[in-house]
């Protein structure tokens, strides 16, 4: 069998699909005190096969790529602005997450590639291509679907579900919603997932959007949907079974080729780093992926700060997340450390509502900084020039760390130059450099 509308016509599915929408809306409500899906899949799809293999990163704001004529990278101060609401959400213990699509702050240099990373997949046979947002703090995959009715447009041609590779049938609703007020919903969709010519995963269960709604007036950047990459049921992690309990993703420092790896791929990439490795621990949100940050030094200082108030309430490695952010008494004493070191630039006032150490000089260097990681067996890991520094134009350059109300997040400015790997086998992540 496929899905239950590759049966009937088209009109009398779509108007199905509109009635079990509404009405489930209907009852379940517009709001939740935790935003997430309203109805969870049945089991009626098994995911097996394995998947071995590394692919491409796209970044949207590149003029080589594919996308780049059609999508608008958002602005340095849009992106870290709106950013807010997905810190927001963390902190307050929420499941669900506003998505940022850019990493770019160099506006100016068309050549940089600190843009979006999409990974290119296909789903069915026979297949249907897509590029989606990769995300390693969402566990869910939505793709843009053929009936779909709102927020529509996208640079990939819609799914369409008729074309279902599955054996079964889904006509469960699915709904997401994100602190930002923006959504996807439409039904549950199957098929088989593959990523270039890796392998697949056979039954892959994923969101089929009809109603796309992005309040930041992005469009998800044009984008076909979101590639989940956290922890939990359903989750890419989840349905592939045990080939893809190792990733990793490099992060490219000035610009380049940005890879996504996977299973033996990200071992053996890996293994032409040099590495260190941090424990994972166990946080309150189950999605996300928590390390223990014990420490920061400044030009070589450690600041006078106890690893309690960073451990407190522990640290999230988030592809996601802009900048990272720290609890408020750890980072004062962090800025003014920096200030300190700083003491012959004149600090600017009032440039950033968010970031308050910001200087007006072109090609400005901050001061070494190293975050210790782990309680036992602790690593230094020494942060390259570029993870310091967001460059709101030419030449205003801001130190890319803010305050927190709680927890301290590990944003992806501060992961460039590394391979970051996740081992959730091991339960590590590796921080890789002078890889070949």
């Amino acid at each position: 069998m496929a899905w239950m509308y590759k049966h009937i016509p088209t009109t009398c599915f779509f108007l199905v699909v509109c009635y079990l929408t509404i009405k489930v809306v209907s009852i379940l409500g517009e709001k939740a005190p935790h935003p997430q899906f309203q109805v969870e899949p049945k089991p009626n799809c098994q995911s097996s096969g394995p998947i071995i293999g590394s692919h491409k990163l796209e970044r949207l704001s590149n003029r080589c790529s594919p996308n780049a004529n059609l999508t608008k990278t958002p602005s340095s101060g849009k992106l870290v602005n709106t950013n807010q609401a997905r810190v927001r959400s963390i902190n307050k213990k929420q499941n669900r997450h506003h998505y940022r699509y850019s990493l770019s702050d160099n506006e100016y240099d068309s050549n940089a590639d600190y843009g979006l990373f999409t990974v290119k997949i296909s789903l069915g046979t026979p297949q249907q291509y897509y590029s989606l947002i990769v995300d390693t703090g969402s566990r869910w995959t939505w793709v843009r679907c053929r009936f779909c009715r709102v927020g529509c447009t996208s640079d990939d041609p819609p799914y369409d579900p008729s074309k279902s590779s599955c054996d079964y049938t889904l006509t469960i609703p699915f709904r997401a919603s994100y602190d930002d007020k923006s959504s996807a919903k439409g039904i549950w969709g199957c098929d088989n997932l593959n990523i270039d010519d890796f392998g697949s995963i056979m039954n892959f269960q994923f969101g089929c959007g009809l109603e796309n709604i992005d309040r930041n007036g992005d469009n998800f950047v044009n984008a076909a949907g979101i590639l989940g990459l956290g922890k939990g049921e359903w989750s890419l992690i989840s349905q592939s079974g045990s080939s893809m309990q190792v990733f990793s993703y490099f992060v490219p420092e000035n610009g380049g080729g940005a890879d996504l790896q996977f299973g033996d791929k990200a071992r053996e990439k890996s293994n032409t780093c040099t590495n260190q490795f941090t424990p994972m621990v166990q946080g309150i949100d189950q999605e996300k992926y928590y390390i223990d940050l014990v420490g920061i030094s400044v030009d070589g200082n450690e600041l006078n700060v106890p690893s309690t108030e960073f451990m407190s309430r522990g640290t999230i490695i988030d592809s996601g997340t802009t900048i990272t952010r720290l609890p408020e008494v750890v980072y004062s004493a962090f800025r003014d450390a920096v200030r300190q070191s700083m003491s012959s630039y004149t600090l600017l006032d009032e440039i950033d509502e968010l970031m308050d150490t910001c200087y007006s000089l072109e090609g400005i260097a901050f001061p070494e900084i190293k975050f210790h990681f782990g309680e036992v067996n602790t690593i230094d890991v020494i942060l390259t020039k570029e993870g310091t520094i967001w460059r709101k134009d030419v030449t205003v350059n801001c130190l890319a760390f803010a305050a927190a109300e709680s927890y301290s997040i590990i944003g992806i400015v501060q992961q460039r130059g590394f391979n970051v790997l996740y081992d959730l086998e091991g339960e590590t992540i590796g921080f890789g450099t002078n890889c070949t």
